[in-house]
Formats: C-alpha cells, sequence, structure tokens
C-alpha cells in the first residue's frame, strides 16, 4: 500500500493503556490506516528509532475561542503535543451575538481568563451572529483540530440581553435558550458549558449571567442535550454546587449526556451519572501575579474595587489606612465553607525586584509577617509598594506529591485544566502534558508511560465523543505526537509581544517532542510550526468532517 506518510520503528503507546510495542504507522488521507512492519512505498517516511509514538494530545479546557481565529495553531499548545483544543469553558464564548452585542462577550472573556482587552478588539474580525456561522468561520482555517462548546452566558445574554445580569429567567427564555443549543450542537458544537463561580465578572464588574441563573434553569437548559441525543456538559468550580445540593449530577441526569467538571479532590460524585471529574497535573500552581495583574481577590467586596482600579489609584488606596482597615476585616473573616477570606500561609512571594528583599523568596507571607512582627495584611501591602507592585507573588498548595498521584491516577480523573489561550499575563499552562509524561512519568515513576498516555488521550476522546481520535488504530484519524520519552519536558516560561495590538501574554515552550501530527500532516517539526493548516472542527455531528 502507499502511504502519505510513514512512520518507522517507533516505540507505539496506542492510547488504550495496553503495553507499547515497536512498530510503523502508516497514515494515507489523513487517517492511520495500518500499523505493523510496513515496507509500502510513502511521500515522506519519519524513522522514529527510540521515539515513543502516541495518540496526539487533547487539551480539555481551553479559552483559544478568539485566538484560534488569529492564531490557527493555538500556540503554545501545539508545541507539547496537543493536536486538539476543546474551547468554550466555564460558560465563556463569542456566539451567539448579535453586533451590537459583541463587546458583551468580550468583555466577559478579556475580564474572566486575563487576555488583553486591547488584543481582543484588534484580533477578532467579526462576521458571524448565530453559533452555526462562529463555527463555519472557525473552520475555514485551522492548524489544530478544535472543538467548540456553546457558552452558556453567551445563550443568556443573547437571549435575555441586560436582564441576563440580574434577573430570573422566564420558561419562555428557557425554551429559546435550549433551542440555540440544539441548533449549535447539531452544526458541530461539541457541547454545553456551565460554571458557578462568584469571582467571575465582565469588565463592569457583573457577575457573569451563568452566575445569575437559578439551578432549576441550569438543569432544564441542560435537557436540550437529552431532546438532541448528542454533547457532553462542562462545568467549572464544582465543589460549592454539588455540595450544596447536587447540582451536577442533577444536570448530568437530565441531559443523559457525560459531564466534565473541575475538580479539587475533596468529594465524590453521586453514582447513576457520567460525571468525569479533571484536575490539574501540577503539584504547585505556575501562576505568577503581582498587584497589578492579581485577580485572587476578587470575592472579598472590600478588595474588589481596589485591587480593580487603576495603578495609581491603587497604590493610593492601599496607603490609606481606612482602606487597609476594610482589606483587613475582609482578608480575616470567614468565608463559606470556613475557608479564610485570604490565607496568606498559602500566599508565597515568587520574585522581588529589590535585593535586599531576596530572603522572602520562596516564603509564605505569614511566615516574612512573624519575623518582622508584622501583621501579614501589612507585609503583603508595603512589600509590594517598596518594590513598586513588581513583586511577584503565586498560590502555593499544600497537596503533597504522593496525594496528588493517588488523585491523578483515579479512573475517570482527566488531567487538564490548562486554560490554554487564557490567564495569558500571568501564567501559560499548555505545558501540562509535557509535565504530565516528564514529572509523573519519568522523574516521580508514579504513572507509566502508558497510563500517562491514555489520560491524555484516549479518555478525553471519550468523554468529549471524539471517537475517530484518542487512539493509534487503523481507521481514526492520524493525530499524532513522536517524542523522546527520556527528554520530554516543558522549557521555562518567559514573555512574548506577539498577541494582536502587540499585547503582552506569557510563553512556555517544549524540549523533546520531535514532531505534532494532525489529520495525517506534520503541523510541528522540531519545535518550528511547517505552514501546514490540517485542522478542523471537530464533534460528533460536524457534517463537514470527512
Amino acid at each position: 500500500m502507499a502511504y502519505d506518510l510513514l512512520l518507522k520503528n517507533g516505540r507505539v503507546v496506542d492510547g488504550t493503556g495496553a503495553p507499547s510495542f515497536v512498530a510503523d504507522v502508516g497514515v494515507a488521507g489523513g487517517k492511520i490506516v495500518d500499523i505493523g512492519q510496513l515496507d509500502g512505498p510513502a511521500k515522506r517516511v519519519i524513522q522514529a528509532d527510540g521515539q515513543a509514538v502516541a495518540p496526539g494530545f487533547i487539551d480539555n479546557h481551553c479559552h483559544f475561542d478568539a485566538q484560534a481565529l488569529w492564531d490557527p495553531i493555538c500556540t503554545f499548545a501545539c508545541y507539547h503535543g496537543t493536536t486538539t483544543v476543546i474551547n468554550g469553558n466555564c460558560s465563556l464564548g463569542l456566539a451567539p451575538a448579535r453586533p451590537d452585542e459583541r463587546y458583551a462577550l468580550t468583555s466577559m472573556l478579556s475580564r474572566v481568563e486575563a487576555i488583553p482587552l486591547k488584543a481582543l478588539q484588534a484580533g477578532v474580525e467579526w462576521s458571524w451572529e448565530t453559533i452555526p456561522e462562529y463555527l463555519d468561520v472557525l473552520d475555514r482555517r485551522l492548524g489544530v483540530n478544535v472543538g467548540a462548546l456553546i457558552g452558556f452566558s453567551a445563550v443568556r445574554r443573547y437571549v435575555m440581553g441586560d436582564a441576563a445580569y440580574s434577573e430570573l429567567a422566564t420558561t419562555e427564555h428557557i425554551d429559546q435558550m435550549k433551542a440555540i443549543v440544539r441548533e449549535g450542537i447539531a452544526a458541530g458544537a461539541l457541547g454545553l458549558s456551565f460554571e458557578r463561580q462568584p469571582t467571575h465578572m465582565d469588565l463592569e464588574l457583573r457577575l457573569l449571567p451563568c452566575n445569575i441563573a437559578s439551578s432549576e434553569e441550569l438543569v432544564a437548559v441542560a435537557g436540550a442535550l437529552a431532546e438532541i441525543g448528542a454533547g457532553t456538559i462542562q462545568f467549572g468550580d464544582f465543589n460549592r454546587a454539588e455540595i450544596a445540593e447536587g447540582l451536577l449530577t442533577r444536570m448530568a441526569q437530565a441531559s443523559g449526556r457525560p459531564m466534565i467538571a473541575n475538580w479539587a479532590g475533596q468529594d465524590e460524585f453521586e453514582g447513576g451519572a457520567q460525571i468525569y471529574p479533571t484536575m490539574s497535573s501540577f503539584v504547585q500552581s505556575t501562576a505568577r501575579w503581582t498587584l497589578l495583574t492579581v485577580a485572587t481577590f476578587d470575592g472579598l467586596p472590600a478588595w474588589l474595587p481596589v485591587m480593580n482600579s487603576e495603578p495609581n489609584e491603587k497604590r493610593r488606596l492601599i496607603q490609606d489606612p481606612g482602606v487597609r482597615a476594610k482589606l483587613r476585616e475582609d482578608a480575616n473573616r470567614t468565608r463559606p465553607g470556613g475557608r479564610p477570606g485570604v490565607d496568606w500561609d498559602s500566599i508565597y512571594i515568587a520574585s522581588v525586584a529589590l535585593e535586599k528583599n531576596r530572603q522572602f523568596v520562596e516564603r509564605s507571607v505569614e511566615d516574612v509577617a512573624r519575623q518582622q512582627g508584622k501583621d501579614p495584611l501589612d507585609t503583603f501591602l508595603d512589600l509590594a509598594l517598596e518594590e513598586d507592585m513588581k513583586t511577584t507573588f503565586y498560590p502555593h498548595s499544600k497537596v503533597g506529591v504522593e496525594e496528588k498521584a493517588a488523585l491523578l491516577k483515579k479512573p475517570g480523573v482527566v488531567p487538564g485544566l490548562s486554560d490554554g489561550g487564557a490567564h495569558v499575563i500571568r501564567r501559560c499552562q499548555s505545558h501540562y502534558t509535557t509535565h504530565m509524561l516528564s514529572f509523573w512519568v519519568r522523574e516521580s515513576g508514579m504513572m507509566s508511560l502508558e497510563e500517562g498516555i491514555q489520560k491524555l488521550t484516549s479518555l478525553p476522546a471519550s468523554v468529549f465523543g471524539l471517537h475517530d481520535r484518542g487512539q493509534i488504530r487503523p481507521g481514526l484519524a492520524a493525530d499524532l505526537v513522536v517524542f523522546d520519552p527520556d527528554t520530554i519536558s516543558a522549557g521555562d516560561m518567559d514573555e512574548v509581544s506577539d498577541f494582536p495590538a502587540s499585547a503582552v501574554r506569557k510563553r512556555r515552550l517544549s524540549e523533546g517532542i520531535e514532531y505534532t501530527i494532525v489529520n495525517g500532516q506534520v503541523l510541528i517539526e522540531e519545535g518550528e510550526h511547517t505552514g501546514a493548516l490540517p485542522g478542523r472542527v471537530v464533534s460528533p455531528t460536524r457534517r463537514s468532517q470527512p
């Protein structure tokens, strides 16, 4: 048989969790056609001796909704072996939107996901209103595959207008929302996303519409997936909602569809529903923020207006004793569930601007405050002021390596939550895939290579109904990644100004990945984009798929 692409003598890790084996993989017409000892002619042969050949990774929680329109390879996910990204999470999206309502969706995406507004405004050329129209525009020029969820906040805003931020939906509103969802799923949307997150607001500091909706409304709209018999539900910030009222279980049962839910590992879901927890694979957060980029305190009423003020006004406010008294009161109060307003022992200093403060790096604010004999709030604010707001901080997790590994290894737990394309001013976590294979597989030995690959490929493919991807098997799409298991790792995080309007974002590249192959075409070769754009919008209901 003649092949378009032939990968020779690779260590095939097929995505099923089965033991790896040495074989050739033949590709033709964008699909895997043969596995074994293959000798047919090929347009291109890649010698994969000593390299792992695995299904392309599926990044299950991204926000490339806008970026994919100007950056079809969705950097930097593709550099870490990702061949499919899932967008539209956390109830956010760019459709549906009438021409005079486009800013409303941009405002939500910018504020919640820390994407510079100027980049969104300069980079997005609007030409759609409906979800099917958006999918058609997206599908014209893609390097990686994109699975697009329907953001419920966008749908609610479209149906209810400004009332979406304050009013309950009527029966008529709910029927209109369900009709939009059914139309979107039929056109190729991958599912529907919701959230319960009281810190998620737009640039006008209005709670996202999804957070205004009643639980009964969310359950009713989720039922649209049962009516069409397709789609996956994504739900952000599960803990409060599930513990309080079993909301996720009710939504999964009403829809009859799989649900992927953000999970911290403290609680189990009820049985009788297809709920797949997803969690970060990082032991410690990779986020780095200053007082000019922070969103950590948005759930505290006194902190919200201060942290969202302009830089000069922020400096003035946090020096005001009266303002500090209110911030201190908020920081010291107990939140619902017994959590502290601010846990100063979990806020660590990542870097300092002044040499004399270097002694504080990798220590908690609480620890430094004890040394100085000061209140933690004063230590925190005084340090930031002294360094002209250039001090960087990060949230420090108390979960250990063994505890994290036990959670990640649970059946059905999907590693991810990269937020690819989001929080670009604070972090770049598209490397969770290379981190999984370097830290959890090679360095800690907590997971076999076969287990790690299954978690990154066939498991998320199954959750999202992408049954033509996620495994190396004849007849499936040729989404593949070739890498060196002994050297695969993530590079250091740096900063570039390559967004529209020269906006700045964080960047992290990879090491050890030789090829990222999408639909049978080499997309990334030795860290460079080949110029190919073989991606497409992927969904079981997308009729344009081959």
